[in-house]
Formats: C-alpha cells, sequence, structure tokens
C-alpha cells in the first residue's frame, strides 16, 4: 500500500523552509499568487533562514489569508505557534547522505552498466549551457503537453543547479534541477527524462548526485514530496480524509503512487508535510491552488488524449 511507510522512519529532524524554497544569502522576498479574492497562496520564496522566513510570514498574514504548502512538521508547529492551522498534505522524500541508500541489486548492477559508459556532471550556468538546456527540454517527456506550475523550480538559473546524465559530450540523457533548503539540505526539483531515453538513467543521476552532495558537506538531500501519501487514520469528513479522496480520484492524471514507488527506492527516510494557512484550510482554496498550479488542466488533457 502506498500509505503504509511505517518501516520507515519519519522524524523532521529541524525546522526548514518549505520545499521548493531556496536558503539564500541574498535579499529576502517571497513569490505570492492571488487564489481568491483575500487569499495569497505563498509558493516560494529566498531566506537566509527560517526565523527571516517566519518573521516576514507573520507580516502578511497579520493582512492577508495566506496559504503556504511543504513545510515539515517543525516548521508547521512555528506557524501553529503564531496563529496557524496545519493539515497533513504529502510525505518527503530524504535520502540521508550517511547512510546507505537502499536499492535492490538488479537497479546497483544498471547502474554500474550506466557509470561504465557515461557520467553524472554539473553543468555551470551561463549562456551557452542555457541554450543547451532549453534545447534538451524539447526532447524530454512530456514536452509540448500541460506541465504542472508553480510547485516547484522549474528554471535553470543561479539559484538553482543542473546535473545531467551525458555519454557524448553536450548529449544529455536525463537532467535533474536542485535547489539549496538549508545549510544542511539540498533538494531535488524537476526531473527531466528524455524520450525513449535508456533505463536507470534517472536513478543514476539522483545516486551520482547524492555521492557529489555528500563530499560537500551536506547531511541531506531531498527528493521532494509526494502528495496525497498520508499514512495515519482521521475521521471521515477530515480534510486530511478528503485530500487522499482528491488525490485517487486524480491518479489517471497525476500518479502519485508511481512517484511513490520510484522515490521509495532511494529515501532512507520519509517525513511529514503539512499546509499551513492562517485561516481554516477551505476546499475553494485548495481549488485555486489545483488552478494555478496548472493540475486542472492537466486533468482535462488527459481526459481528452
Amino acid at each position: 500500500m502506498v500509505e503504509n511507510i511505517e518501516s520507515k522512519n519519519k522524524k523532521s529532524t529541524k525546522p526548514s523552509l518549505p520545499l521548493s524554497w531556496i536558503n539564500s544569502e541574498n535579499e529576502s522576498k517571497i513569490s505570492a499568487i492571488k487564489i481568491g479574492r483575500k487569499s495569497l497562496w505563498l509558493n516560494g520564496g529566498n531566506f537566509q533562514n527560517v526565523d527571516s522566513f517566519l518573521y516576514s510570514i507573520k507580516n502578511i498574514s497579520s493582512e492577508k489569508k495566506v496559504i503556504i504548502r511543504g513545510c515539515n512538521k517543525l516548521t508547521s508547529n512555528k506557524l501553529v505557534e503564531n496563529g496557524f492551522n496545519k493539515v497533513l498534505f504529502a510525505q518527503e522524500a530524504i535520502i540521508e547522505l550517511n547512510k546507505k541508500i537502499p536499492i535492490p541489486d538488479k537497479l546497483k548492477q544498471r547502474i554500474k552498466s550506466l557509470l561504465n559508459r557515461g557520467k553524472v556532471k554539473e553543468i555551470i550556468h551561463g549562456d551557452k549551457n542555457l541554450q543547451l538546456f532549453n534545447e534538451f527540454l524539447k526532447l524530454t517527456v512530456n514536452w509540448n503537453k500541460p506541465q504542472l506550475q508553480n510547485l516547484f523550480i522549474d528554471k535553470f538559473n543561479t539559484n538553482t543547479r543542473l546535473f545531467v546524465y551525458e555519454i557524448i559530450p553536450n548529449n544529455w540523457e536525463g537532467a535533474l534541477l536542485i535547489s539549496q533548503n538549508s545549510n544542511e539540505k539540498m533538494q531535488g526539483e524537476q526531473f527531466f527524462r528524455k524520450k525513449n531515453g535508456m533505463n536507470g538513467v534517472m536513478d543514476t543521476l539522483i545516486l551520482g548526485i547524492s555521492a557529489i552532495l555528500k563530499t560537500e558537506g551536506y547531511s541531506e538531500f531531498s527528493l521532494g514530496e509526494v502528495p496525497f501519501v498520508i499514512d495515519k487514520n482521521y475521521h471521515l469528513f477530515s480534510k486530511e480524509n478528503i485530500l487522499k479522496l482528491i488525490g485517487r480520484k486524480i491518479d489517471f492524471a497525476y500518479n502519485y503512487k508511481g512517484l511513490y514507488n520510484f522515490k521509495n527506492k532511494f529515501a532512507t527516510r520519509w517525513d511529514d508535510i503539512f499546509i499551513c494557512t492562517n485561516n481554516k484550510l477551505k476546499l475553494i482554496n485548495l481549488y485555486g491552488i489545483a488552478k494555478k498550479s496548472n493540475l486542472i488542466a492537466l486533468a482535462l488533457y488527459k481526459i481528452f488524449n
């Protein structure tokens, strides 16, 4: 069962920025998307630390109804102390870089074979490489189809790092964008797989990046959240059960079960992830997020195609 994650240790180690928010020494900023007459979805931003994030959120929430997704247990608890409510929404797949990644021998052999043929390398941001990246995107799965938006970082810029697997120079088989979530943790943002690409490329990228991040001194590599995966029991009409039901109804458009199974190959820990709001979370808020994230357009595309 997708919801059965008891075999993994689900424990947030410390408060952190929400997923896909960037730990940065640059000027603090927040991205806000209007999803109702008085409601803002705070979908991203840059902050030096959690304290500066919480201070800014407190100021904004005194004037507007705000919704923030991607908060771990301790961060959501900090928000609750400031008058917020929280709803369990997802699980975050985390690779603890000081632990052995529990992958099966068959997958290890496939990865070893790919590493004998090619390599995982970081691509430095610049005009030439940005052009290569944009050309590569046209060769990837789901190109020219509706894409999810505003849920994660999908741009190769000075706030992200790009890693690729290649056999021939500048001819990429797969790519992964990552960002810095805290001093200890890097986060996988978007995975790009080449159409009709070789099996095991994304697995090879994840293991290769994990090894690089470990040598750089990071302790965690997050593969991001899997929404609708809620392993606790809630009463029938709870927000959590409603979210689980929504996930099952749209599984044809957003295969969260397949996403869970892929990330579970590597995760050494799963953490609870919450949606936080300074008022009660309403279905109209979820509809607004679904619309602005392009999830509704994606579902309609799947229905008619």
